[in-house]
């Protein structure tokens, strides 16, 4: 009897261990696609993809003109 579990116990081990194995490899591949629609998005769109769940960035900050107040200091 303790030979039988011994011997599932091992099958198991080995079951488990190939199927952790796979599972990393579908992780990977899963991740490369992943990084490869992402870059085909943004070669698509001319930029980042917009995520629908965040709301607009706020608008850029208008940068005064200081053209004439450096001509006025003489930079």
């Amino acid at each position: 009897m303790l030979d039988d579990l011994n011997k599932q116990q091992e099958t198991l081990k080995n079951e488990l261990v190939t199927m952790e194995r796979d599972f990393n490899q579908k992780k990977e591949q899963f991740i490369r696609i992943q990084g490869a629609i992402e870059a085909l998005n943004l070669v698509d769109a001319g930029g980042p993809p917009l995520d629908e769940n965040l709301p607009p960035a706020p608008p850029a900050p208008e940068v005064p003109d200081h053209t004439e107040a450096a001509k006025a200091l003489g930079v």
